[in-house]
């Protein structure tokens, strides 16, 4: 469920990243199977002051983006695509870049940038193969051994890796990549 999360690392002093994030959960919202997207932008949206941290409210901002923005990958059936979550979130103001790789990825996130991610996951069993789905999070830190996730928790890095570069992330190009805040450039 919504609410301020910590990371609860042993090794805090090699901690990089954010202190808390405010982040939204599938349960927050009616499409439980299929509304991670909009979960990971919501979360985003949030630490950037767009939408309210509001507890009481949390599965009505998130019907409200189920609403407007529901998952589009086939008919929703198979969650949302990268477009529909940079959708939500410039519709609410923010303009994203996608960035590449893990040292991007690391240094975002020592700036205490939060980046929205898509990893590969097991979306269950049929007839003994492992069907391949995906789960959007926010990263917002990470230490030695972990990356530490919304709507997830903490993740070691070497399943993080395995689940970056799996099929899902591929088909939406989001291998390796990350969302993040654009910058504002200077004039």
């Amino acid at each position: 469920m919504a609410g301020l999360i910590h990371p609860d690392s042993e090794a805090q002093t090699e901690y990089r990243g954010l202190d808390a994030i405010f982040e939204y959960c599938n349960q927050d919202g009616t499409l439980v199977r299929t509304n991670c997207g909009q979960c990971a932008a919501a979360t985003f949206l949030t630490h950037y002051g767009k939408l309210a941290r509001d507890l009481d409210h949390a599965g009505d901002i998130i019907a409200d983006i189920e609403k407007h923005f529901p998952p589009d990958n086939v008919a929703g059936f198979f969650g949302t695509s990268r477009r529909r979550v940079v959708l939500i979130c410039h519709a609410h103001g923010l303009k994203t870049d996608a960035i590449e790789g893990e040292e991007s990825l690391k240094k975002s996130l020592a700036n205490n940038c939060p980046v929205i991610v898509m990893l590969g996951v097991s979306a269950g069993k049929f007839w003994g193969f492992d069907l391949p789905g995906g789960h959007w999070m926010v990263a917002y830190g990470f230490d030695n051994d972990y990356l530490y996730l919304t709507n997830h928790g903490r993740m070691t890095w070497g399943d993080f890796r395995a689940g970056w570069d799996a099929v899902v992330p591929r088909l939406i190009s989001m291998r390796r990549k990350g969302l993040v805040l654009r910058a504002e450039k200077d004039a």
